[in-house]
């Protein structure tokens, strides 16, 4: 586990920050229910505070690596030398100038702010912002947040914070005080070549990957699901020694033939692991704490609330239990099929506003700020589906999967062993229709898989009935009828909010809860996928408007303005 502060001054400015600063910023920007060891390390003029740190945390000097790299490297904290592969971000730093490096996807996100006398970086937004003397609000963040329950492509509150992207390298050279960042892109260059080939290739790659993964299975637990990807890592780390599984869901769950808890059991079972299962409340007894708790530790960089309505105390309690780190399965082997433009910016959760049909009549704030990005645009000649992966490892990876990995770090450390540049380049020479659907990875897997079927349904409880009941919906009034959120917000799309958590319908026409969408959530996991791919083809390009339904609204609302009067609160600290 770790959250990371690293200061660098000019003239010594760095030594006027003491370590009960660092310690009350800590204490500021954590979830109430996390533990609170500080560590403040000074070498070569630069302050890192370490919040959190585990023994397996890696540093040297002020340098600081965060989830792991695979395989280790000797030389991984000296500036200027070679790209490790791994799952991690790196902050190097010497005499003469301090590196942030971020892997393949950035899957630990590194945020920074070259300051006229101070260089800060950190995986906490917030805890940037206690060194700014004001807060100014990204220009895009609103309409972002509100039509995707994340923060875009510019990952940020501040619009003078900045994050590190993918496959980056970001150097602060100190002595002439100037920054320079780059970036290598993501290249797809499929090659012709026979299945068996392409298949080969991708056991080579996750061969390779995992006989350099160092794992120490007394620290570590393997977060487990039903699905085809923790149980390829399961395979390869069953015989570690101590290796133990985890997962949660709702108590019903378990029991439920072809839920994630059900099948993730059977694997454990097949596996001969020991395996854990965290029960989580479909209503929780305490919302507003929920939460607070899920926007504490999250900054506010996602709406994906599902999987944390116990407060994050699954965590905590890996965290108690002295566990140093979970080891996930986040990948990009595919995604979804996709027929059209917008269907891809849907699936890799890059909606604009005006997506949304209800909202063009809206004043939705600065939503002609929400820009895609041009290094996000689809290239000349490109397909969609090899666009849609692209965009899946360069913006949905970092962006919801990143954000996603950041409510859990402050409890616990996290590791992506498939996100490794290896493996991603492997899958980026495979042909569109082998990573549709994850085609290629899935036949993989289920020839080497104990014979349990892969699940059919989520443990996780519905966060729609959470967010929709008296009680969620009674604190998001009393939370957003306020003078604060109206200058947030303004009086038209904020009173339409309010309006419609007395209402059932969604922003979208009447109708929309029949299109394909809702179909596919009903029965698409149920269909064989060529079905689904059959029935998206054949769907009209011009479907039903996209809907966020009242209670989603107003908790996006409430994300953004927490937010808002977080970081202003901030800013006046130090």
């Amino acid at each position: 586990m770790a959250e990371v502060l690293v200061a660098c001054g000019r003239d010594g400015v760095v030594d006027s920050y003491t370590p009960g600063e660092f310690e009350t910023i800590a204490d500021r920007i954590l979830p109430d229910n996390a533990a609170r060891n500080v560590e403040v390390i000074r070498d070569d003029g630069v302050a890192t505070c370490i919040i959190n740190g585990s023994d397996s945390l890696a540093t040297h000097g002020a340098s600081v690596c965060l989830g792991q790299l695979i395989p280790p490297r000797e030389d991984w904290s000296e500036p200027g030398a070679p790209r490790p592969d791994g799952s991690y971000g790196l902050v190097r730093v010497d005499a003469d100038s301090i590196e942030l490096v971020a892997d393949v996807t950035a899957s630990r996100t590194l945020y920074y702010r070259l300051f006229d006398d101070l260089l800060v970086v950190s995986t906490a937004q917030r805890a940037i912002g206690h060194f700014a003397d004001e807060f100014v609000l990204d220009d895009g963040a609103i309409a972002w947040m509100v039509a995707n329950g994340n923060l875009g492509p510019a990952q940020t509150w501040d619009e003078r914070v900045e994050w590190v992207l993918p496959h980056g390298t970001v150097r602060l050279d100190r002595s002439a005080w100037e920054l320079t960042e780059t970036t290598q892109p993501a290249t797809f260059e499929s090659t012709d070549e026979p299945k068996s080939v392409h298949r080969d290739r991708l056991g080579t790659a996750l061969d390779e990957t995992f006989a350099a993964f160092d794992v120490d299975a007394d620290a570590w637990e393997l977060s487990l699901s039903g699905g085809l990807d923790s149980r390829e890592i399961l395979r390869r780390l069953r015989d570690a020694e101590g290796l133990r599984a985890i997962s949660w869901g709702t108590e019903d769950a378990l029991d439920t033939p072809g839920s994630d808890a059900a099948r993730a059991r059977e694997l454990a079972a097949a596996s001969d692991v020991e395996h854990r299962y965290y029960t989580l409340p479909e209503l929780p007894d305490d919302g507003e704490t929920v939460l607070d708790r899920f926007v504490t530790a999250g900054e506010g960089r996602t709406d994906h609330i599902a999987g944390y309505l116990d407060g994050c105390s699954v965590f905590a309690d890996l965290s108690t239990r002295g566990v140093h780190g979970l080891v996930r399965g986040d990948e990009g082997f595919g995604w979804k099929t996709v027929g059209a433009p917008r269907d891809v910016r849907k699936v890799i959760a890059a909606m604009m506003v005006d997506d949304y049909d209800k909202f063009r009549s809206l004043s939705v704030p600065e939503a002609q700020q929400q820009q895609f990005p041009e290094r996000l645009e689809r290239r000349p000649e490109e397909s969609l589906a090899t666009w849609r992966d692209r965009l899946y490892h360069t913006h949905r990876l970092p962006v919801l999967m990143g954000a996603l990995t950041a409510i859990k770090t402050p409890y616990v450390e996290v590791v992506n062993p498939f996100l490794t540049q290896r493996i991603l380049e492997t899958v980026r020479t495979v042909p569109d229709e082998l990573r549709t659907d994850k085609r290629l990875y899935a036949e993989y897997v289920k020839e080497r898989s104990p014979d349990v079927p892969v699940a059919t349904q989520s443990a996780n409880p519905d966060a729609e009935r959470f967010l929709a009941c008296d009680g969620s919906r009674a604190f998001f009034r009393c939370s957003l009828d306020t003078d604060h959120a109206r200058s947030v917000f303004g009086d038209e799309l904020l009173e339409y909010t309010l309006d419609g958590l007395g209402d059932e319908r969604g922003t979208g026409d009447a109708t929309s809860g029949l299109t394909l969408d809702a179909v596919k959530r009903r029965v698409g996991r149920r269909l064989p996928k060529s079905t689904v791919r059959r029935i998206v083809a054949h769907t009209p390009v011009d479907r039903p408007a996209s809907a966020i339904s009242p209670a989603r609204l107003a908790f996006r609302l409430y994300i953004i303005d927490t937010m808002v009067d977080r970081l202003t609160h901030d800013a006046d600290f130090l």
